[in-house]
């Protein structure tokens, strides 16, 4: 029944693939009706007739797609052309018309492209060329084209390269390189001379931070310190070529001239008093033991459990009697059914000796009958009994074990008991209160930056900035015998002269460095904003080497790709 549903169901979807194919057969669309015909081949493959009109469909979308390539290579869309003139042959391999009509799709696409290489319109005739592989990844002519026109493209690249780094275009330089590896990595010395050039551009985009001697100020020390760490800082992802030196820069380097004054170091000291508590052994108390008392009450708890374990085995035993009382009674009662059948089977035996006829015994029949029924139900009545007192002396066997278990149980308590003392000794925790001074030293002092952006006329010096900075310590005097945390005290650090100094240079130098990155962030923009007005002109070489220069100075040079 299975298979002939199966069978059903596949014989209604071919139908229906069949019909559908027909309909779009009559409507001219062959693509479609080819689509259900090779589904109907698919639901039942031997069917001759999915595969005739198949087969037929097949050629009109051929003949279709022949004349769809023909007018779009009368319209220069060659790739178009091409593919179209691809699937004609392939819809009907004996189509010499479409085959023609490929070979003069090719011929054109492959006319085109010299054509496009020839003029320097590389890029277009690689599209071509790697059309035509695709097309026919086995197509070694196209292979061949393809690679002709990335040497050709890598060759003019390279060439455009060094123009650009002869005329000191070093971004152009750079991207005409990269180019070189995106058609033919490892083309000549490209990657080498790109990396140099890379190099030299960033040597060139160095923004240099000058660091000029501090000013005679109140605080000496810590605008030593200053700029001592600043001429230590190297530039992080957010200023990726910046340097800073003491020294003067190259000629027309970007960058930023500074130099940092303080004012006068005002100091502050407070001090406040703080009560704190603590805990100590103080003594010992002798206390009753609680585990004395969890001792006694496990006696009492398992002298309970034994107690009612041999109460439990004193019943037992006692049924286990009963029941033996109750199978000596039902085996009498056995053996007297037993002995009742045997001599009422002889009197049987007797009557029907004297050769009466069956009538004439059937009082003795009836009363023979009535004994073997009262002998069997005599043997079920033994046979409960026997089982009933097996079940019995189990009970009474388990009764046993647990009454020899409690009383195991019972013994390790009692031992447990005497093991465990009546009482214990108890440190005995006092609180101490003791006082604490907590000192807290301030700093403070005001910088003032000088800034001299390189190439710029004057030089500006911004807004004093207060800079601060706290350091806090507590003390208190050793008192032995209390707590172990005062029993040496906490004697008083008093930060010196050459630690707050340090402080506050650090908060200085974290703002000065916040100051470069606002000047670097510009730097990187001016890069940018050049980029964009040079595009808009329609400077396209200027543009670009605007470009590789905020990269550069910026995110950094993506990878290559092809």
């Amino acid at each position: 029944m299975s298979l002939a549903l199966s069978a059903a169901g596949c014989g209604r979807a071919y139908k229906r693939a069949m019909e559908r194919g027909d309909t779009f057969a009559r409507a001219g669309d062959w693509d479609a009706a080819a689509a259900e015909y090779e589904r109907a081949t698919r639901i039942d493959p031997d069917e001759a007739e999915a595969q005739r009109r198949l087969a037929s469909a097949r050629r009109k979308q051929s003949e279709a797609r022949t004349v769809e390539s023909r007018e779009a290579l009368s319209r220069g869309e060659l790739e178009k052309a091409l593919f179209l003139a691809r699937d004609a042959a392939l819809f009907d391999p004996v189509n010499q018309e479409a085959r023609r009509a490929y070979v003069e799709a090719r011929a054109a696409v492959f006319k085109r492209a010299e054509e496009l290489l020839a003029s320097g319109h590389d890029d277009a005739a690689l599209a071509l060329a790697r059309a035509a592989r695709k097309c026919d990844p086995n197509d070694q002519a196209a292979a061949v084209l393809e690679g002709r026109i990335l040497d050709r493209m890598a060759t003019r690249a390279y060439d455009r390269a060094l123009k650009y780094a002869a005329e000191g275009k070093r971004g152009n330089a750079v991207l005409a390189f990269r180019d070189v590896e995106a058609a033919r990595p490892g083309f000549r010395d490209a990657k080498q001379r790109a990396e140099e050039i890379r190099r030299a551009l960033e040597d060139e985009l160095r923004f240099y931070l000058v660091i000029e001697k501090p000013a005679d100020t109140k605080a000496s020390g810590v605008s030593a310190l200053v700029a001592s760490e600043l001429l230590r800082w190297k530039g992080d992802s957010r200023a990726r070529l910046v340097v800073a030196t003491a020294q003067e820069p190259p000629p027309n380097a970007a960058g930023v001239r500074i130099q940092a004054a303080f004012d006068t170091i005002n100091r502050g000291h407070d001090v406040a008093t703080q009560a704190r508590t603590c805990d100590y052994v103080c003594g010992t108390d002798r206390l009753p033991n609680p585990a004395y008392d969890a001792a006694s009450r496990e006696v009492d708890e398992a002298e309970r459990r034994a107690r009612t374990a041999e109460s439990n085995a004193r019943r037992a035993k006692k049924i286990v009697e009963d029941a033996r009382r109750a199978l000596s009674f039902a085996t009498n009662a056995h053996d007297r059914a037993k002995a009742d059948e045997k001599r009422l089977d002889r009197e049987l035996d007797q009557c029907r000796a004297t050769q009466k006829p069956p009538a004439d015994c059937k009082v003795e029949s009836d009363r023979y009958d009535e004994a073997r029924r009262a002998r069997r139900d005599a043997e079920t009545r033994e046979d409960e009994a026997k089982r009933e007192l097996d079940r019995r002396e189990q009970e009474f066997t388990d009764a046993q074990q647990k009454v020899s278990n409690e009383r195991d149980t019972w013994d390790r308590a009692v031992a447990e008991l005497r093991r465990t003392p009546t009482t214990v000794l108890v440190d005995r925790i006092c609180t101490h209160n003791y006082g604490v001074e907590l000192h807290t030293w301030s700093a403070a002092t005001s910088l003032a930056l000088r800034a001299h952006v390189l190439g710029d006329a004057n030089a500006v010096t911004l807004p004093p900035d207060p800079i601060t900075t706290r350091a806090t310590d507590e003390t208190f005097r050793a008192e032995s015998g209390r707590c172990r945390e005062v029993a040496a005290g906490d004697p008083l650090r008093v930060p010196s002269d050459a630690d707050i100094e340090a402080a506050l240079a650090t908060r200085a130098v974290e703002k000065i460095r916040g100051q470069v990155f606002v000047w670097y962030a510009g730097y990187v923009q001016s890069y940018a904003d050049d980029h964009a007005r040079e595009k808009a002109a329609g400077r396209t070489e200027e543009a670009n080497e605007a470009w590789v220069r905020h990269l550069l100075t910026g995110p950094g040079l993506p990878p290559i790709g092809r």
